[in-house]
C-alpha cells in the first residue's frame, strides 16, 4: 500500500477528496484470506458490536451486494472466475461485506441529512458503531475535536453534491500503540504505554484509511467504504525513510484536544525526540 499522507506540513483537518476511478474502487492484497476469516469470525462471535442496520438501509444494501457481485469477477477475474458466491440468508450489506477486505458503511437521505443506515465495521480505530446508527453527519463525528467548525460544512455538501458519475477517495492516518486491525477501544491505557525514542519502531505502527464514497444509482444512498492498513514503524521507515522527520513537522500542528482524542498526549514528546534524532 503506497499511500503516504504524512508530508511533512503541519497537522490540519481537512477532506482532502479526489475523484475515484472505479476500475479502483475495491483493493485486494495478499492479506485477502486472513483478512476474510478475521471479519467472518468477528460477525460469528461479536456480530451485533460490528454489524448494524435500519429498515432504511435495506434497499441500498441490496445494491451495494449487486455492484460488488458485477465489480469483483469483472476486475478480478483471477480470484473469481465465475458467479461470486453469496449466502442469501445474510443481511446483504453482511454478505456484501464478506467480499471484501473493506468495512462498509451506508448513509441514507431523510430530509437534509445524511444517516447512517447500516454497517459493516470490523476493523474500527477505536469506535463503536453502536454509537453511531441512526445519526447524521455531525452526530457521527461528534466526538472529533474541531469538526463542526473546520470541515463540517465541506463534508456536509460533498454528500449532498456527490453523484453517480464522480465518486471519490481520500485517506485518513493515525498513530497507534497496536497493529490489530480490530480496535474498537484503546488497547492500553495511554497512562501504561511506555514508549520512548529508542523503541518507538518497534512499538507504534503507522494506520492508513483508504476512503471511498460512491453514490448508488437507484437508491441514492452513498457507500463509504474503509480498507485499513497497518505497519509497525520500523517497516514505513524502511520504504519511506522521509517519514521520520515529516511525522515530527506534521505533529507539531497538533492542537492539545486533537492529541487528547487521538491517545498522542503522553508520547508527543518521544515522538518527536525520535523524528528530530
Amino acid at each position: 500500500m503506497n499511500y503516504m499522507p504524512v508530508d511533512g506540513k503541519p497537522d490540519r483537518m481537512h477532506v482532502g477528496a479526489r475523484v475515484l476511478d472505479l476500475t479502483n474502487w475495491i483493493e485486494i492484497n495478499s492479506d485477502y484470506e486472513n483478512d476474510l476469516a478475521q471479519k467472518r469470525e468477528l460477525l460469528a462471535n461479536k456480530h451485533d458490536e460490528v454489524f448494524v442496520s435500519l429498515p432504511l438501509g435495506d434497499g441500498g444494501s441490496r445494491e451495494v451486494l449487486d455492484l460488488l457481485s458485477e465489480h469483483l469477477p469483472r476486475v478480478f477475474p483471477d480470484c473469481w472466475a465465475g458467479e461470486v458466491s453469496i449466502d442469501k440468508n445474510l443481511h446483504p450489506l453482511e454478505a456484501a461485506s464478506l467480499l471484501v477486505q473493506e468495512d462498509l458503511c451506508l448513509m441514507s437521505q431523510v430530509g437534509k441529512d445524511w444517516i447512517l443506515s447500516a454497517a459493516s465495521l470490523c476493523f474500527p480505530s477505536r469506535w463503536d458503531v453502536r454509537d453511531k446508527i441512526g445519526k447524521n453527519l455531525l452526530g457521527i463525528h461528534g466526538p472529533v475535536p474541531h469538526y463542526e467548525e473546520t470541515i463540517g460544512v465541506a463534508t456536509q455538501n460533498i454528500f449532498d453534491k456527490l453523484t453517480v458519475e464522480r465518486p471519490i477517495w481520500r485517506v485518513n492516518w493515525t498513530v497507534m500503540d497496536s497493529g490489530e486491525l480490530h480496535q474498537p477501544v484503546a488497547v492500553r491505557n495511554p497512562d501504561a504505554m511506555t514508549v520512548t525514542r529508542d523503541n518507538i519502531e518497534q512499538t507504534l505502527y503507522f494506520r492508513r484509511e483508504r476512503q471511498t464514497l460512491r453514490k448508488l444509482p437507484n437508491s441514492g444512498d452513498i457507500l463509504f467504504t474503509i480498507r485499513t492498513y497497518t505497519e509497525v514503524f520500523s517497516d514505513v521507515v524502511a520504504r519511506y525513510p522521509e517519514f521520520r522527520k515529516n511525522l515530527g513537522s506534521t505533529l507539531e500542528g497538533v492542537t492539545p484536544q486533537m492529541a487528547d482524542y487521538k491517545g498522542w498526549a503522553k508520547i508527543l514528546n518521544e515522538i518527536q525526540a525520535w523524528s528530530n534524532g
